[in-house]
């Protein structure tokens, strides 16, 4: 079978990206499993080759995108022209895997105040690229072996997360999780575990009314449609407990609910894999980490397991088993 086609974009050109895309392209064992190249522009990769003195990275291996107007490559900078280059790279790559000639792309750490500076006004790479590839529900999944945590909201301040969560977008997300588990994973009839989102459940409505109104319902909603999901658990008994162990998936209501136990858990080789996508689509499960960028200190560990989760979820939608549910 012909190695699986993996496009890698640059991430900020700032940031750590270019370094790790470097250092993976000199490993052997990861580029022996599937073809690699990059969205992005040789003359960034070669000026942090020549910096860090690491292996340069030949002509063929880029889908050249242009460097902004006025740009000049600065390590550990937070700059708009970086931003928008890093927009411009997702760009490249969603349409060329839309086009069928990649199988998956890894995405870099990107800013998303430059991102945003740049003139790409989206919260994060997840919403972008759920709008370049035109996909409906799209859900963020964290994945490390066999845990995997998934968002009800995504990159939002704290203050507007209640009032962002209702019974349709429960059902909407359960449904986009437990789809992908089927057809990316090859996870028949998954387990769903759904966290509350105010402690303690709740209290019985004391603490909050959210687990009775709208998330107790949609449990017993998608219950009775045959899936098989539990909850809502108060999420700090439900990881200290381990009970995350016995669900195939977990469905958290904020970013950092899912995110600090998860980051905890997976000890730096976690993966985020973007659900309900119309292409495969995994990320590192960390920063730019401007404080860091062009030192030489970048760890390359969840940009490979970000890589390898893409290999096998492509295989896994190539093979195509799996049924889908609905409610």
């Amino acid at each position: 079978m012909a190695k699986p086609r993996i496009i890698l974009t640059t991430g900020d050109p700032n940031g750590i990206g270019p370094e790790i895309i470097l250092r993976i392209l000199s490993d052997s064992e990861v580029t022996s499993k599937c073809n690699l190249k990059i969205a992005g522009n040789r003359n960034v990769f070669d000026a942090y080759s020549a910096l860090l003195g690491l292996k340069p990275v030949s002509r063929s291996k880029f889908e050249n995108v242009p460097l902004p107007e006025g740009f000049s490559l600065c390590a550990g900078s937070a700059d708009p022209l970086a931003g928008k280059h890093a927009g411009d790279c997702i760009i490249a790559a969603a349409k060329l895997c839309l086009e069928g000639k990649y199988d998956a792309v890894v995405t870099l750490p990107v800013s998303k105040e430059t991102l945003n500076q740049g003139g790409y006004i989206f919260p994060g790479q997840t919403e972008m690229l759920t709008s370049l590839t035109g996909s409906g529900s799209s859900l963020m999944m964290m994945c490390s072996g066999a845990l995997k945590i998934c968002l009800a909201t995504n990159h939002l301040p704290v203050a507007k997360v209640s009032r962002s969560i209702d019974h349709q977008t429960i059902i909407d997300k359960v449904i986009t999780a437990n789809n992908s588990l089927i057809r990316d994973f090859g996870i028949n009839n998954p387990g769903i575990g759904v966290l509350s989102l105010n402690p303690h459940a709740g209290d019985g409505g004391i603490l909050g009314k959210e687990e009775i109104r709208i998330l107790g319902p949609a449990i017993e909603a998608l219950s009775m449609a045959g899936f098989d999901i539990k909850g809502p658990f108060p999420a700090d008994a439900y990881f200290a407990a381990g009970f995350h162990k016995s669900f195939d998936v977990t469905l958290a209501m904020y970013h950092d609910q899912g995110l600090i136990p998860f980051k905890m858990i997976s000890f730096g080789r976690g993966v985020n894999f973007t659900a309900g996508l119309n292409i495969v689509r995994t990320s590192p499960d960390h920063g730019t980490a401007f404080d860091i960028a062009g030192m030489g200190m970048a760890e390359t560990s969840s940009t490979v397991c970000a890589i390898e989760t893409a290999i096998a979820v492509s295989a896994h939608r190539k093979r195509g088993k799996g049924l889908s549910k609905s409610v």
